[in-house]
């Protein structure tokens, strides 16, 4: 009779816990928390790296200006006139965004002249800078053209992920490190001087 007893008050225990709904709100706060915030900061994340693409394409438009417009600059250092080379460029970009950190380090400008007979434009790879060794840079080109040539300007750069799996639906490129590779692209016609 007494084991008869202490089933009937365990299941009675364990109904009553089964219907109380004391802490309900908590155990649901517990279990979404996590998923919603891991959600929101990537979100936000996603964001950032969009508005830092969007920003490198701004910049990059002003250095194409510079380039349609201006094909020699003064060297301070020298006082002599000199062709713009692609560090000016990356330069130009770079004072033009904020956004991207140590931006001259991880810029990389291609320019190159496009053929009017066939239009064959290059590749869409475009080589970024190996993050490992900063001291290799990519064999890309530097060509401004002459008057009333065709030229496409790439430039890549490359940023960190807050969240390891932030930029998933962004088709961007990933490097060993962990960097993603933003990249911009403009075709302009040379201006005749």
């Amino acid at each position: 009779m007494t084991g008869g007893r202490i089933v009937t008050g365990l299941l009675h225990r364990m109904r009553t816990f089964a219907r109380d709904e004391h802490a309900t709100a908590t155990m649901e706060f517990l279990i979404m928390f996590p998923i919603v915030i891991t959600m929101f900061i990537a979100v936000f994340e996603n964001g950032v790296i969009l508005t830092r693409q969007v920003l490198m394409e701004r910049s990059l438009d002003e250095g194409v200006r510079l380039l349609r417009l201006v094909r020699n600059i003064t060297d301070e250092t020298t006082g002599q006139s000199r062709a713009l080379t692609s560090v000016d460029i990356a330069q130009a970009i770079c004072d033009n965004t904020r956004a991207i950190p140590n931006c001259l380090e991880v810029l990389v400008v291609d320019l190159r002249v496009i053929d009017t007979t066939t239009y064959d434009l290059p590749t869409a790879d475009v080589a970024c800078v190996d993050r490992r060794d900063l001291s290799i840079r990519p064999a890309n080109e530097f060509r401004q053209g002459q008057d009333n040539e065709l030229v496409v300007i790439r430039v890549c750069a490359i940023i960190d992920r807050i969240l390891p799996f932030s930029g998933f639906g962004l088709n961007l490129a990933r490097d060993d490190t962990g960097g993603l590779h933003i990249v911009a692209s403009s075709i302009f016609v040379n201006e005749p001087q």
